[in-house]
């Protein structure tokens, strides 16, 4: 009789690009080891250095032993899309190995490699290895668990306009967190709201776990400049022409104006005729990228001559 211990390797690490000031996902495969308990067979991770995304530190692999004895099957759970490594023990030289799994799948390989695992590879894996006559046997089960879907929307928003981030419903039992690299941002709704944003461009990055298998999407956000309305006033006499100029927005901006005797609405500049006596108001709207800002200007017309000067302001 021979004992079996499987010494399962399973990672989702994330390692940090020197050349970018973001985290990216790097997907490791689960690897699995079977051996006899003479002889363990493990890789040597002690040297290599990976970060968490969740701690933002270096971790080793993590190890798990599963003993399995006589007819016992060793379960082992992995994560929709990871990859996986089964590997049997090393019996040396002229050894045969043979596998044969879900769905057709055999192999003459004494490791094999599934990747990006579906539901429909879920289930027995049998090996046997042949050497000198003799014959050993194994088996493992393996399960799939179910990945959820990570879904972040970002947009285009105003300076001062609060930005909001959104996140599709992933589901029941999931947890959700927001982070903002390089920053120390972060958050644990669905969708949040975030205030006070610099003129820029940005990139959220939502992680949604569950069952220990997360998945990680981005949302881009850009805050754009609001465009400055500006305009004179000015103090005319009856009869005169009153000239209302808004100050340069800028290639592709839109004046628009709104007061009570206006001949052109939608330029830089309004011209005013036919005023009577008194004190008009006029409405500036300057848009430009899909912002927009508005002022006020004031009309002044006097109808002692006497006293007016015919002026801009």
């Amino acid at each position: 009789m021979i004992t079996f211990t499987i010494a399962l390797h399973e990672t989702t690490l994330y390692a940090q690009r020197k050349t970018e000031s973001f985290f990216k996902e790097i997907e490791k495969p689960t690897i699995l080891f079977a051996s006899n308990n003479h002889s363990v067979i493990e890789k040597d991770t002690s040297e290599i250095s990976f970060f968490s995304f969740e701690e933002g530190k270096a971790v080793p692999y993590y190890r798990k032993f599963v003993n399995t004895e006589d007819s016992k099957t060793s379960t082992v759970y992995v994560c929709e899309n990871n990859s996986i490594v089964l590997s049997t023990p090393d019996f040396g030289q002229d050894a045969i190995y043979s596998w044969k799994g879900p769905a057709g799948f055999s192999s003459l390989s004494q490791q094999i490699r599934l990747e990006k695992i579906t539901p429909f590879q879920a289930g027995f894996y049998n090996f046997t290895i042949k050497k000198n006559g003799s014959t050993t046997i194994g088996k493992v089960k393996l399960m799939v668990k179910e990945r959820p879907k990570a879904i972040a929307v970002g947009g285009e928003f105003c300076l001062g306009e609060p930005v909001k981030l959104i996140s599709a419903d992933a589901g029941v039992g999931v947890t959700y967190r927001w982070t903002l690299p390089p920053t120390d941002f972060s958050s644990y709704t669905p969708e949040l709201t975030v205030e006070n944003l610099a003129v820029g461009h940005y990139t959220y990055y939502l992680s949604v776990a569950k069952n220990g298998c997360k998945s990680v999407d981005t949302a881009k956000v850009e805050v754009k400049n609001i465009p400055v309305a500006i305009a004179n006033n000015a103090t005319i006499r009856v009869g005169q022409t009153a000239k209302l100029e808004a100050h340069d927005a800028g290639t592709e901006a839109l004046y628009t104006w709104k007061g009570p005797y206006i001949n052109t609405i939608n330029n830089k500049i309004a011209t005013l005729n036919g005023l009577t006596a008194g004190k008009y108001v006029y409405v500036l709207k300057v848009e430009k990228n899909g912002c927009s800002s508005m002022n006020i200007s004031t009309v002044e017309v006097q109808k002692d001559d006497s006293k007016a000067s015919a002026k801009n302001e």
